[in-house]
């Protein structure tokens, strides 16, 4: 497909500790057994798409995670591990390795994603419809038993919701507005173009991003929402990421 792959890896992560630290990075926290990565890994081997950049916080988190991968895929993928400073978030992390993207079109996927939608499906619905961005979206995991359920009627701290509003067009086939997490507990602001351009919009709260783009870089195109994998595409730039 000539898609070039980056996967954000992250490093360590204070919210785990102490399952992760200096020695385990997050990217090999084991889940059910297996290095968290190696979910990633394999639906990328399994989609044909071998050319990857793994983009990991930190140069011992890097070191760590370049030696497993080594071992793990040998002869299976060409893999290159790039260290990047610590907390920069994805927008940093793509600037950071900007030099090393040469190919037109770009997948990026979270190192810690678990799916059974194959990239490869993502990258081939980007490149069938000329997409400037395709994003994956998924339901919002139904939440468990609340804290003040189970707290006796007293009154405890809550911790904020991580919500999500998308904003579709009526037809469901193009991706106007995202806001997540905190930025929901702000004021809004749907810019008027966007609502003059289709006239009208659909607010859904019970869709999240599931962290796994494909990007063409500089071009427009039109946007198109796969209602049953949930894949929107969409006329932003390459830059407005």
């Amino acid at each position: 497909m000539d898609f070039q792959v980056v996967v954000l890896a992250g490093g360590t992560s204070e919210k785990l500790s102490p399952l992760v630290s200096k020695d385990v990075p997050k990217a090999l926290l084991p889940v059910a057994n297996r290095p968290a990565i190696s979910y990633v890994l394999d639906l990328l081997e399994s989609s044909d798409l071998k050319d990857i950049i793994v983009v990991v916080e930190g140069q011992e988190a890097a070191r760590l995670v370049g030696a497993w991968i080594s071992s793990a895929y040998l002869d299976r993928l060409v893999v290159e591990v790039v260290a990047v400073t610590e907390d920069i978030g994805t927008a940093g992390a793509l600037r950071a390795i900007s030099k090393r993207l040469v190919a037109n079109d770009v997948l990026v996927i979270s190192g810690d994603l678990v799916t059974d939608v194959l990239p490869g499906a993502v990258a081939a619905t980007h490149r069938r419809n000329g997409a400037a961005v395709t994003a994956l979206l998924c339901s919002v995991p139904v939440s468990g038993p609340s804290d003040a359920a189970s707290s006796g009627g007293k009154d405890k701290a809550k911790k904020p919701c991580r919500l999500n509003i998308v904003g579709l067009d009526i037809t469901r086939q193009f991706l106007l507005h995202v806001v997540s997490g905190t930025d929901v507990e702000k004021d809004v602001r749907v810019y008027k173009r966007k609502i003059r351009a289709v006239g009208q919009m659909e607010i859904r709260s019970d869709l999240m991003d599931a962290h796994l783009y494909a990007f063409n870089r500089g071009q427009h195109c039109r946007m198109y929402w796969n209602r049953k994998k949930h894949t929107v595409a969409s006329d932003l730039k390459f830059s407005h990421i």
